[in-house]
């Protein structure tokens, strides 16, 4: 969906506060450690498939799920079962997003258009993250990124002014929309060929940073069934905002 578990340019933007929503699901805790993909010919063909695609590096197609929980406060708006299946998608973008920011060349998957539209991850959903790389590059470095850790997401309706003003943001707005709450600590940093850690961005544990994500369900053939981001909003940018979100 951040640097933590969701998105570093909330990070760089607010001091939010924490969410509390309905009802309940919870999904595998991750294991990076887990995520190495099998070097068969499927997975050739994945990745030969993605590259076609210019979606690159390629990504394995076992990443595990965090264990998180999954809300859904439509008040019936939308059923508690296919709140649960749109937050799994939510939390397989949201591994994707995990897994690339520490790849070395994780920017180009970022902007590849498997995730948000470019434009959109651009100019606000990864505007941080790719800065960050550019710098680092810049700098004949790497980047670093350890996230935000995701706590719980719930479902929560858009009312269409929200909507209007995301659009007149250039935004991809939805009628419904996921409260990302998620905590600190997160760093990112660069590292300088000298072996010297320049720090950009360094939260505190526990520290909050609750972001709105629009966007909808999308069946990707090759990564699967994601949660193709529309853009985000951090949860105090407005009193709008903090009222949907639930603050």
């Amino acid at each position: 969906m951040a640097i933590v578990a969701h998105r570093l340019i909330t990070l760089l933007w607010a001091c939010l506060v924490a969410v509390a929503c309905g009802s309940t699901a919870v999904i595998e805790k991750p294991n990076q450690s887990r995520s190495a993909a099998t070097p068969d010919a499927a997975t050739s063909a994945r990745c030969v498939q993605l590259q076609a695609r210019h979606v690159t590096p390629c990504p394995p197609a076992n990443l595990a799920l965090e264990h998180i929980a999954i809300h859904n406060a439509t008040r019936g708006g939308v059923p508690d079962a296919t709140a649960r299946d749109e937050g799994m998608a939510y939390l397989r973008e949201h591994a994707l997003y995990d897994w690339a920011v520490r790849q070395a060349n994780g920017d180009a998957f970022l902007s590849s258009g498997a995730l948000v539209p470019p434009e959109t991850g651009r100019t606000n959903i990864f505007r941080a993250e790719l800065k960050l790389f550019a710098d680092a590059r810049a700098a004949g470095g790497s980047a670093h990124i350890s996230p935000l850790t995701t706590t719980d997401i719930t479902l929560v309706p858009v009312p269409p002014a929200l909507q209007d003003a995301a659009q007149r943001d250039g935004l991809q707005p939805s009628q419904y929309a996921w409260v990302d709450n998620q905590a600190g600590p997160a760093r990112a940093w660069i590292q300088t060929p000298d072996g010297r850690s320049r720090d950009e961005v360094r939260i505190a544990d526990g520290q909050p940073h609750p972001i709105l994500v629009f966007g909808q369900v999308r069946d990707d053939p090759e990564l699967g069934s994601l949660w193709y981001l529309g853009g985000e909003y951090g949860c105090l940018a407005s009193i709008e905002v903090r009222s949907v979100c639930g603050i």
